[in-house]
């Protein structure tokens, strides 16, 4: 089921799919309750959404593009400590370059309590995610909302996370929380060099901010 239906016949303008993403995301995120305030937008192109909003711990994106079939539109969401730009993937931080928005697996295996090599046996021996993204995926509402529409179910993804973790997953990225920062930080430079990944952009990977 397409969430927005779009006419053929009626070109859809990037400003009409960005409030129907904003209330996609409204909707079915506790965004209220965690004092989450919208900060960013950009809706100049139907296939280049870009959605951004700032609490007290850190920010979340939205990146959505509209495809020509509604199974196949996507939806990335990262999350940023509040010094990460609005558009840079990428900032010097304390002299360094660094990466400085973050999908959220990687966050979810050092929250659960797994050493590097543990996230390692997860993520690339038994190639099995998370066990709470995991498990939605094969639970009938997440098999649901997959056929329904793939966005909606990244999101309510997300308000599982949301759910289970509550604060510790935002305060992860709080700038107020630098040893959290750095104890995390040093859980990725051993989980990438198990993983053998030596560079994006040429930074190494765990060079985070």
């Amino acid at each position: 089921m397409d969430l927005y239906p779009r006419d053929s016949n009626v070109p859809e303008s990037g400003e009409g799919v960005g409030e129907a993403v904003l209330q996609l995301i409204e909707e079915n995120l506790e965004i209220k309750r965690w004092n989450f305030r919208l900060s960013y937008t950009k809706f100049i192109k139907k296939n280049n959404i870009k959605i951004i909003y700032d609490s007290e711990w850190c920010r979340i994106k939205f990146m959505f593009s509209r495809m020509h079939y509604p199974e196949t539109d996507k939806l990335l969401i990262d999350y940023g400590r509040l010094h990460a730009p609005d558009e840079e993937l990428f900032m010097t931080w304390n002299g360094e370059g660094c990466r400085c928005w973050h999908s959220v697996l990687d966050p979810l295996r050092f929250l659960d309590g797994l050493t590097p090599a543990d996230a390692y046996q997860q993520a690339m021996v038994d190639k099995q995610l998370p066990s709470i993204v995991k498990n939605f995926r094969e639970s009938e509402l997440g098999k649901e909302l997959l056929d329904e529409y793939p966005p909606k179910s990244t999101i309510v993804l997300q308000a599982t996370l949301w759910k289970s973790y509550g604060k510790r997953l935002f305060e992860l990225f709080d700038l107020r929380q630098p040893d959290l920062w750095n104890e995390y930080r040093e859980f990725l430079r051993e989980y990438y060099g198990l993983l053998g990944l030596k560079s994006d952009y040429g930074l190494p990977y765990e060079f985070v901010c």
